[in-house]
């Protein structure tokens, strides 16, 4: 395509004006291209440092500069452009979406370029037959554009590896069948259908489901699951800083836990455990965040995998309490949860409870009247320190809650 145009002498030094003019704005049509489709188009609102707001603002850029240049150099090839809209069109397949969000995000480019053109064309007082033909020669590249995405994705879409993703999807719900298939079933389908060499552990990545993952940053080997009410990914062996990076690259906006590394007849056990810290991270007793590590959260799920038995736990330990005042109780709870748990002295209890020693150990004196000696046989002593823990984190859900033991 060439945009020279017929012009007399004059209209084209006044044209040569208008393109430098509109090449001197191209840096804030740029932002603010960028910024309402990051608003519009929430698949693409992703992090400053993601791969998607880094294509969207090189494709953005390079695409407006370009229109330019056609102007500026009539017999220019845009092969870069084409070259461009293709690789953002194998990118849509490759993150396994339509063509309906691209095509959105050009009309919005469209619309910005044209308002910012008939905004400096009537402040310069540009005459109306070189701003219809330059606004006639955008549509034309906008449209040459759009084919050529449309080209990418087709040429994506039926390339081996995107039809092999559909594959390892299978694979990967054959791994995480629930009861376990036998082991050849898994080999034979690895082997005669996405050429996956079987790995002899495996870490598994539990996502929350609405959270935006750019598959294109993932490496060929991972198995991937974004489609279920339950996305997953399944990364060959362990977690080595490479593999660490490539994560935080493909889900750095993302809710997410990293399960145990295990073998790999095991990676449901891993992915059911990532799946519980998710809950957790939603429920706030754990801190939300992206990559959260399983590993770090162990007892912690343990604690809390049956809320019913601690709140019976709760009931039966502190059943000597169950006569005093809410308030009463409350404070004898709070000093017998850090002695228990802490194991401290009364000075180091009464710091972080921020009361006087003295306090402390007349509140552990009413505690041993109310309690007996039951607090110095070893086993009742784990099963309150476990509960009290386990009181303790569950109150962080509900934290109007305080430290009301009784549920």
């Amino acid at each position: 395509m060439s945009q020279a145009l017929e012009l007399s002498e004059t209209s084209r030094t006044i044209f040569a004006d208008f393109i430098r003019l509109l090449r001197s704005e191209l840096p804030d049509v740029t932002q603010e291209v960028v910024t309402e489709i990051r608003k519009s188009i929430p698949e693409y609102n992703r992090s400053a440092d993601s791969a998607y707001d880094q294509i969207l603002r090189i494709s953005t850029e390079l695409l407006l500069a370009g229109f330019l240049d056609t102007f500026t150099e009539p017999g220019a090839q845009l092969t870069q452009r084409d070259e461009t809209c293709r690789a953002v069109g194998q990118f849509e397949a490759i993150e396994g979406r339509n063509l309906d969000h691209i095509q959105a995000a050009t009309r919005i480019a469209f619309h910005i370029a044209w308002r910012r053109t008939v905004v400096i064309a009537e402040r310069e007082e540009i005459p109306t037959s070189i701003v219809s033909s330059t606004v006639d020669a955008m549509l034309v590249y906008l449209e040459e554009a759009v084919a050529q995405i449309r080209l990418g994705h087709q040429q994506a879409t039926g390339h081996a590896d995107v039809r092999r993703r559909e594959d390892r999807r299978r694979l990967l719900h054959l791994i995480l069948q629930q009861p376990a298939v036998v082991p050849e079933a898994i080999e034979d389908l690895a082997r005669a259908t996405c050429w996956w060499p079987l790995p002899e552990e495996a870490t598994l990545i539990a996502v929350h489901p609405e959270a935006p993952c750019t598959r294109a940053a993932l490496d060929a080997d991972v198995l991937v699951d974004l489609d279920s009410a339950e996305p997953a990914l399944l990364v060959p062996g362990p977690l080595t800083e490479a593999r660490h990076g490539m994560l935080h690259a493909a889900l750095s906006d993302a809710t997410c836990v990293v399960g145990l590394t295990v073998p790999l007849e095991r990676a449901t056990h891993s992915l059911r455990w990532a799946r519980r810290v998710l809950a957790l991270a939603e429920e706030g007793v754990i801190k939300d965040g992206s990559l959260i590590p399983c590993q770090d959260h162990l007892m912690t799920m343990w604690l809390l995998s049956d809320p019913p038995l601690v709140e019976e736990l709760t009931r039966r330990h502190l059943e000597p309490l169950r006569e005093m005042s809410d308030g009463q109780r409350r404070r004898l709870v709070e000093t017998l949860a850090e002695a228990v748990t802490t194991r401290s002295t009364a000075v180091d209890i009464g710091e972080r409870l921020k009361i006087h020693p003295q306090t402390v150990r007349y509140r552990l004196r009413q505690l041993e009247s109310y309690m007996g000696d039951s607090l110095d046989d070893a086993d009742t002593r784990f099963s309150l320190d476990a509960t009290l823990r386990a009181v303790r984190l569950r109150n962080r859900r509900n934290p109007g809650r305080g430290t009301d033991p009784r549920g």
